[in-house]
């Protein structure tokens, strides 16, 4: 059986308690929750209670960031006009956008009346307007999460 590097170097590492100190090794609940730490590449602080703390909101921070980052991938701002115009969607907006803007183009130029080219100009509009809008969204989700990276790593003291 071997015995890997992380689990090896906790074996010396001691927990302060109210009472008398209690190795980390006696106590598996603490090991795990520095084990995780270290996947996170955030060191542990010695005490039990600041780590699991710590752990806690890595892990939250990651599950929102994971959610945000599949709800902004699987939605398409402009998936009704896309299923108006029987598109396949992709599920990455840029493809999704140039299919959707080139069948619109198409249909303008093949457009038989005023009345039909102007309602496949409004819909062109419509996913321009919703594509712009959610790439603006995007660049601000991000900008916004690396701000509150940065503060979450200040409160951790990482």
């Amino acid at each position: 059986m071997s015995i890997s590097p992380i689990s090896s170097s906790m074996m010396s590492m001691y927990v302060p308690s109210s009472g008398t100190a209690k190795p980390a090794e006696d106590d598996y609940e603490y090991q795990m929750i520095i084990q995780q730490l270290a996947v996170y590449g955030i060191p542990s602080s010695g005490d039990k209670e600041t780590d699991k703390v710590r752990l806690e909101v890595v892990e939250r921070m990651m599950e929102m960031r994971e959610s945000q980052e599949t709800s902004s991938r699987d939605s398409i701002p402009f998936d009704d006009i896309m299923n108006t115009l029987n598109l396949t969607i992709t599920g990455d907006l840029d493809k999704d956008y140039d299919t959707t803007i080139d069948k619109l183009d198409y249909e303008i130029d093949l457009a038989y009346s005023d009345e039909e080219k102007e309602y496949y100009q409004a819909l062109k509009d419509q996913v321009e307007y919703e594509y712009n809008i959610s790439k603006e969204n995007s660049i601000s989700y991000y900008s916004g999460a690396s701000q509150l990276g940065n503060l979450n790593r200040f409160m951790l003291g990482i």
